[in-house]
């Protein structure tokens, strides 16, 4: 009972971001306070610790059963952390993924369903979209209640926000709870999987998608059009989408009609030199950006500039290294029966879309949650 009133909880407060940020010294980059760098205690992760700790004992019972699997990712963590170019950002970095990663199996130990979860994700996505659609008609931050909830507080005049030109008109583009537009709207389109897939009622699908459409966020729109609409085949769509993202870093010198554009493609041939500089283990988990303030020119060490490439996958090489793709590959290789089954198929062909234009995947927490949401109920 308990137990199932945390779980809903967690999935209620899933797209929020209330959280405790700290600014040791490694949270800067060339001086720079970086946000993807400072340790932050989110409320969600006090929910998921709760909610993991009642079922240790089970987890410790799947460990032990998969011990050989559990030594060699912890030496690849160690190696991969102590050996990078930040360890404390590494050990930091770890410790949040290893904690949403026991979230997931907790998840899967409990065999969790789509009933017990619905509600409270469906009423907390309403929320977000309508907070979405209130900031897009006033163009500026709620306040109040939502500023708890993670709205960053900004208005028409805030710079550095993304924006969009609409028949002559200069529009600030809605984010909601989250970080940024794109996020958003990666957030909502696995949401709007998980009703497809379940054969939800049609407003949940409507009142969805449109928040989608109105978060404008073009590689999410794509992967909406590609999987839902013209309904490619996932598998074709999977392998498709992640050569292109690796054949990104042979491509840096695209010509870009938008500043935006290139902006990211300016970040794929520092990309290539930091994978590079440490192709085995990589640069440690969360060191992209320690490592790009070395590589760019003194006038790019600018706060929009210090971010991670915008390509899910090119981040985790140049961040684990061939090791840690060949790692997570073997333990994909390992479920492969169930994640060629179409539903899950599914789920992996828009990541894959949406991975090859962004790296919320891989930095965020709120997609990284529903991601694991998603994949928990799929397998």
């Amino acid at each position: 009972m308990f137990s199932n009133l945390l779980l809903q909880l967690i999935v209620f407060f899933l797209p929020t971001q209330l959280g405790l940020h700290f600014w040791p010294d490694f949270s800067r980059a060339a001086g720079i306070k970086v946000d993807y760098l400072s340790p932050t205690l989110y409320f969600v992760d006090l929910l998921i610790i709760l909610y993991i700790f009642p079922n240790l004992q089970n987890i410790f019972q799947w460990l032990k059963k998969n011990i050989f699997a559990i030594a060699v990712f912890t030496i690849f963590i160690t190696l991969n952390s102590l050996l990078g170019l930040s360890p404390l950002n590494s050990f930091f970095w770890w410790a949040r993924n290893l904690l949403y990663l026991l979230f997931f199996l907790t998840l899967r130990l409990r065999k969790v369903t789509w009933s017990q979860i619905k509600v409270p994700l469906l009423t907390s996505t309403l929320l977000i979209v309508f907070l979405e659609i209130y900031q897009l008609l006033h163009q500026g931050s709620a306040g109040g209640l939502f500023y708890w909830l993670g709205e960053r507080t900004y208005s028409f005049s805030t710079p550095g926000l993304g924006r969009l030109s609409w028949f002559g008109l200069d529009l600030i583009r809605p984010q909601s709870t989250f970080s940024h537009s794109n996020s958003l709207a990666g957030y909502l389109l696995i949401v709007y999987y998980l009703l497809f897939i379940n054969k939800s009622v049609l407003w949940s699908k409507i009142m969805v998608f449109s928040g989608l459409v109105l978060a404008l966020s073009k590689a999410a729109l794509l992967a909406f059009l590609l999987v839902f609409i013209f309904r490619i085949n996932s598998g074709l769509l999977t392998t498709a989408f992640l050569s292109f993202s690796f054949a990104q870093i042979f491509l840096p010198n695209l010509v870009a009609s938008y500043q935006t554009i290139a902006d990211r493609i300016l970040l794929l041939a520092p990309a290539k030199k930091i994978i590079i500089s440490a192709p085995v283990l990589g640069v440690g988990l969360g060191n992209f950006i320690p490592a790009l303030s070395s590589l760019l020119p003194g006038s790019f060490l600018l706060p929009a500039k210090l971010q991670p490439v915008h390509n899910f996958f090119l981040l985790a090489l140049s961040e684990t290294g061939f090791l840690g793709i060949y790692l997570a590959t073997r333990l994909l290789r390992k479920n492969l029966p169930k994640i060629i089954q179409p539903r899950f198929l599914g789920l992996l062909a828009l990541i894959a879309i949406t991975g090859a234009f962004d790296h919320y995947w891989w930095t965020l927490p709120q997609n990284k949650l529903i991601l694991l949401l998603a994949a928990s109920l799929l397998l």
